[in-house]
């Protein structure tokens, strides 16, 4: 990861939809109307990024809202161009988008596959469970444009992944979401907790539309469908990050990573804060047109804020899931409307998919590292002693199962696991 991916509020809070759970609806209320990243906005900041990301030949720039395909194709192209020209070589450039897919059509598929983009779609399950919340202002199901925007994606070979909010129209039906995804080929996949508060409420106490009672249960659910016979057939980022912590890699999660350091968000009008979830003028860090990107990630204010992810009460301290979950977000936690810390409203949530899933998790991380082995050496045979195994021979992956049933059997390629470059680790 570089070190800082901006997350840009391309049109504010403006949306075609409006979802009942959505956590922007209230963020009109600190902006003026007609929400879009002003051309001179958007250069300076490009600008002034570049130069911030130069020495680590890493730029990452995340498209949200609203919706930002509501800002336009153009608007899009000037961003690609303006990134181009303050590049400073050699400089590998990523874009990714979240969009609720409605508005895709082929010009905006051709324009994603050109560059490259990763684009993260709103889906919540089928059209039942997601036309249930995720409608227009007419009232009116989303789950058809949806699916047509995500068809448009593949004729192009855009890279993408779906983001699944889980509140009361879905939080009991894991199996059923699952099953449906996998009925669609879709392979990525990242859920959320539907919120029960808007993004600038940052003292409300934290509120949510599932108990952690039931997020629980859907997490374990959804776990031991990911997990099967012990070959994930799909990806589901949060177990992929369980896997990245058991490797000993850097969580790419913010929500389990030992810091607030995700990012830096950026509204429309170029004002800066340093979370989605803290979009207040408490936590402003200033404005990119009159405060230098620079001074502002050295900022105390920002140093402080980043603070609030070690500040547990004591039992999180001695807690043996600690190493996992890290305290979890720090807006989660129950007295998140003072400076003293709690534990996370999702604590028993995770504590409870931890006690089941750990032993499995170790397991797959085991057999990753295993395989990657295998793999480097059936890549370089001559390099290594070691002999391709018979077919009746337990496999070197250390799977347990014989060679022929698992390295050796191509058809256990359909496991993403298998999938993954060799040397990294898949981040959607």
């Amino acid at each position: 990861m570089p070190p800082l991916s901006i997350m840009l509020k391309t049109v504010s809070s403006d949306c075609n939809l409006d979802c009942s759970y959505c956590y922007y609806r209230s963020l009109s209320k600190l902006v003026k109307k007609n929400h879009r990243i002003s051309e001179p906005v958007l250069e300076v900041l490009v600008a002034q990024y570049m130069k911030y990301v130069a020495d680590s030949h890493s730029a990452s720039f995340n498209w949200q809202g609203g919706e930002p395909l509501l800002a336009g194709l153009d608007f899009f192209r000037n961003a690609i161009s303006l990134e181009t020209k303050y590049a400073r070589a050699p400089i590998a450039i990523s874009n990714s988008i979240q969009t609720n897919a409605t508005l895709i059509d082929d010009e905006w598929a051709e324009f994603f596959s050109s560059y490259n983009f990763l684009v993260g779609v709103s889906l919540d399950g089928p059209e039942r469970i997601h036309n249930s919340e995720r409608k227009d202002h007419a009232g009116k199901g989303s789950f058809e444009r949806v699916m047509r925007g995500i068809d448009m994606l593949r004729s192009h070979n855009v890279d993408f992944n779906v983001l699944c909010v889980v509140g009361q129209h879905n939080v009991r039906h894991a199996g059923e979401l699952t099953n449906f995804y996998q009925s669609q080929h879709l392979t990525y996949l990242q859920f959320m907790p539907a919120m029960g508060f808007q993004s600038i409420e940052p003292h409300i106490r934290a509120s949510y539309l599932i108990t952690a009672e039931e997020y629980g249960q859907f997490l374990l659910e959804l776990f031991d469908k990911w997990y099967g016979h012990g070959l994930p057939g799909f990806s589901v980022r949060m177990f992929d990050n369980l896997l990245q912590s058991a490797l000993g890699l850097e969580n790419d999660l913010c929500t389990f990573s030992g810091n607030c350091d995700s990012g830096l968000i950026v509204e429309h009008n170029g004002d800066l804060y340093p979370c989605d979830f803290y979009i207040h003028p408490d936590y402003k860090l200033g404005n990119i047109m009159t405060k230098n990107l620079k001074i502002t990630m050295e900022s105390d204010k920002l140093k402080e804020f980043r603070r609030n992810k070690t500040r547990m009460p004591g039992d999180c301290a001695v807690c043996e899931w600690l190493k996992l979950c890290h305290g979890e977000c720090p807006r989660n936690r129950e007295s998140a409307v003072d400076d003293s810390g709690g534990r996370s409203y999702f604590c028993n949530s995770y504590r409870y998919l931890f006690e089941s899933a750990f032993d499995r998790i170790n397991t797959l991380a085991r057999k990753l590292q295993n395989y990657r082995r295998f793999l480097d050496w059936q890549n370089n045979p001559k390099a290594a002693t070691l002999q391709e195994p018979s077919p009746d021979e337990n496999c070197p992956c250390d799977s347990g199962l014989l060679y022929a049933e698992c390295c050796g059997n191509s058809r256990q390629r359909d496991c993403y696991l298998f999938r993954l470059p060799k040397g990294e680790f898949v981040q959607q």
